[in-house]
């Protein structure tokens, strides 16, 4: 694992200030270096430099850690993607204000239209998350039939390990469907790894209660249930549930309980 370094967009709102709290918590657990990016479209680069360079500075003083900054000009949804491909980033952190969101335009699709296109894992935190003593305590991971499957299993085992975090790998079982033999697969390769890696788990399964087309309402129910910290998914829809796929994912990505998402893709294996 060569990436080095947690890449956190800014736009100097309390949003950002959130995602910049939990991008410090990480660096400090796992040795990683901070880059904060902005995104200048309003010609205003004098300007955010300079508030850029200060919260570096106070990052690097108070908190002791490598911490520099990057402005782009142009459009975010282009931006900020090229920029996670450029250097050496093992995850990004993104803020959000739930239904408005970065700049007031992160809502349900926008987030969700970004954090598809970063190749690697992304958390998306709501302004007004903060950790709990601890950290990161509990990640609900529901088991997914993605064929990259296995980028959500380390990314995952990333956060769980730095935080000693305790993993629900959580499955529903709906009347009348079956799993599949990818889902079972897939099931089966998220417990291997979670016992090779010593990361605490629980093996979860409900019964579905209510109609409901896709899986996000009893995930947060059950998320809420247990107080969890981070529900973990892909951002990738899968080709048997794309119809009804994106919808439920920015359910999550915007819940109202305001809990941090995990995301990943099939760009790259972290």
């Amino acid at each position: 694992m060569n990436s080095n370094k947690i890449l956190v967009p800014v736009d100097f709102t309390e949003a950002a200030e959130t995602a910049i709290e939990l991008a410090s918590a990480i660096a400090e657990k796992s040795g990683l270096g901070v880059t904060l990016l902005h995104i200048d479209n309003e010609k205003k680069t004098t300007e955010a430099e300079s508030v850029l360079k200060e919260q570096a500075e106070k990052l690097a003083k108070e908190k002791y850690l490598g911490c520099e900054f990057r402005i782009r000009k142009g459009n975010i949804f282009t931006e900020i993607p090229k920029a996670a491909t450029e250097e050496d980033y093992q995850l990004m952190i993104i803020g959000t204000h739930g239904f408005k969101g970065l700049r007031e335009k992160f809502f349900g699709t926008d987030i969700l239209r970004l954090v598809k296109d970063i190749p690697v894992p992304v958390i998306v935190i709501q302004k007004d998350k903060h950790l709990p003593e601890g950290g990161i305590n509990t990640i609900v991971f529901p088991a997914g039939t993605h064929k990259a499957f296995v980028n959500n299993i380390k990314a995952t085992v990333f956060i769980a390990k730095l935080f000693d975090a305790e993993v629900h790998l959580y499955t529903t079982e709906k009347p009348g469907q079956e799993w599949s033999d990818v889902l079972k697969a897939n099931i089966e390769m998220a417990r291997q790894e979670f016992e090779n890696q010593q990361i605490r788990y629980k093996r979860v399964t409900e019964k579905q209660t209510t109609f409901s087309m896709g899986y996000a309402k009893e995930i947060l129910k059950y998320a809420k249930s247990v107080n969890a910290d981070l529900i973990s998914v892909m951002s990738i829809p899968t080709p048997e549930h794309y119809y009804f796929a994106d919808s439920d994912k920015e359910l999550l990505l915007v819940n109202e309980a305001g809990i941090p998402v995990l995301c990943t893709t099939d760009r790259k294996v972290v």
